[in-house]
């Protein structure tokens, strides 16, 4: 027995000893971490048009990312080719990776792994395209409000239910002791408050002889409110900030045919360069449209009743895009709505894609993406929704139609900018939203400026450049 258990113990022994000389061979000097895993540097071997371009990554070891400076719109995305300095003994599990994008891609997210032996570590490696930047740079915006605490003074009562902007003016359509009047947005822009009064000369009649306004191309629009049947819908033109006003329509309410009962409460003006267009009135308890006919900038004509979605209710808007022939319809509890100039629906985004009473939706472009606009009213005592300016980019698609179909397809519905107007539900918020843009001597996007006004919350001026290539 003696004998067989030092024999055992013997080849114990040497069986350790065996084993310690292969652990030696074999493996590292360091037994805390023998197979490192780390990623030292890493370079794309075959960017640019011709696959001869060496960009190398910078690394993020903290987040496990990797970015490389944009590349070129004509690199090999399929296959690009990695070469990276790694561990002592590790290797990327693939040198070549496919990063193919769609046309309307920026940039790719994927995953690196790095491996040695059984261990392993994964970066993120984010690959973007070089394209010449656009829209408009919300970071680095300009804000001038007359909003929140420092509200205008004329929008600390319901008096004032309407303001526009056109870039050079804002309009203030005031029922206070200021009475209707433009600012300029340069004063403005420097903090100086100088009233340019209206010459409101026989301007009178109806529930109010002024409630709703508008500015285009440098002429200014004041419609009364007809609270009643009886009452005359009146528009008043001015052609420019220092002329007399003249009546450009005039009508009782019962004399327009199939009309409703109270007109006013909103007012939307669409009228292009050469002063042709249309002028929109929502009925206040949502029965029917009115749409009036405009040329020349002040000729009237053609009183036509539309049919109206009964979820617009007071606060209602259809605006134009751009020079097409379609409209963006939205009211206080309907969706936004691209329609014909007849209010005939073509396409509604769902209520979970857009703010809580979004109204005065607007679209268009700016240097190279599309933008929707919209404010959220705030209407009643019980109102939820906060009285917000929001901005959504719209881009993808190759008109408004695939635009919106698009947006309410997506994933995300966040919008690229927002301010908060603030104020609490009132019974008359009148939103109101303008846009603005500013060209250079060549006739390209410069700057665009945003506006949005809310009755008793007052209004906002952002002005936001076009964006930089900052890589």
């Amino acid at each position: 027995m003696y004998k067989i258990k030092n024999i055992g113990l013997a080849a114990i022994a040497m069986m350790m000893a065996t084993a310690f000389v292969s652990c030696g061979d074999n493996y590292p000097d360091s037994m805390d971490a023998p197979y490192d895993t780390d990623l030292l540097g890493i370079k794309i071997l075959n960017a640019g048009a011709k696959g001869d371009q060496v960009v190398e990554g910078r690394i993020d070891e903290e987040k496990k990312e990797v970015n490389f400076p944009k590349l070129d719109t004509l690199t090999n995305f399929a296959a690009l080719r990695l070469e990276a300095k790694l561990s002592d003994g590790a290797q990327l599990e693939k040198t070549e990776i496919d990063c193919k994008m769609t046309p309307d891609d920026e940039q790719k997210k994927l995953t690196i792994r790095v491996l040695n032996h059984n261990r392993y570590k994964d970066y993120f490696m984010f690959v973007r395209k070089r394209i010449p930047p656009i829209g408009a740079d919300f970071k680095d915006a300009k804000v001038y409000s007359f909003a929140g605490d420092n509200r205008y003074e004329d929008f600390k009562t319901l008096s004032t239910r309407c303001a526009d902007f056109d870039g050079q003016h804002v309009l203030v359509v005031t029922r206070s002791d200021n009475k209707p009047h433009l600012l300029k947005v340069d004063d403005l822009k420097a903090g100086n408050i100088n009233r340019i009064p209206l010459d409101l000369t026989d301007v009178s009649g109806g529930t109010f002889p002024y409630n709703m306004g508008a500015l285009a191309n440098g002429h200014i629009y004041m419609a009364t409110l007809a609270g009643g049947k009886p009452s005359p819908l009146k528009i008043y033109y001015w052609e420019t900030p220092t002329s007399k006003p003249e009546v450009i329509f005039h009508s009782t309410v019962q004399d327009i045919p199939e009309s409703g009962k109270r007109y006013g409460d909103n007012m939307s003006l669409n009228i292009d360069k050469n002063g042709d267009g249309y002028i929109f009135f929502g009925e206040n308890t949502a029965q029917n449209i009115l749409r009036l006919t405009v040329s020349d900038h002040k000729n009237v004509s053609e009183p036509t009743i539309l049919p109206a979605d009964p979820k617009m209710k007071v606060s209602m808007n259809i605006y134009r895009y751009e020079n097409t022939s379609d409209y963006l319809y939205s009211g206080l509890a309907m969706p936004i709505t691209l329609s014909s100039n007849a209010a005939q629906k073509k396409f509604s985004l769902s209520a979970a894609n857009q703010p809580a009473e979004a109204v005065a939706a607007r679209a268009f472009m700016f240097n190279n993406k599309r933008y929707l606009i919209t404010c959220a009213a705030g209407f009643g005592s019980a109102s939820k929704a906060t009285p917000t300016l929001y901005v959504y980019d719209i881009s993808k698609g190759s008109n408004l139609a695939e635009a919106l179909e698009r947006f309410e397809a997506a994933s995300q519905h966040e919008p690229v900018y927002s301010f908060i107007l603030g104020g609490t539900g009132n019974s008359a918020p009148s939103p109101c939203t303008n846009f603005y843009i500013e060209r250079d001597a060549n006739g390209k996007d410069a700057k665009l400026y945003l506006f949005a006004s809310r009755g008793e919350s007052g209004f906002v001026i952002v002005e936001a450049p076009i964006a930089q290539d900052k890589d």
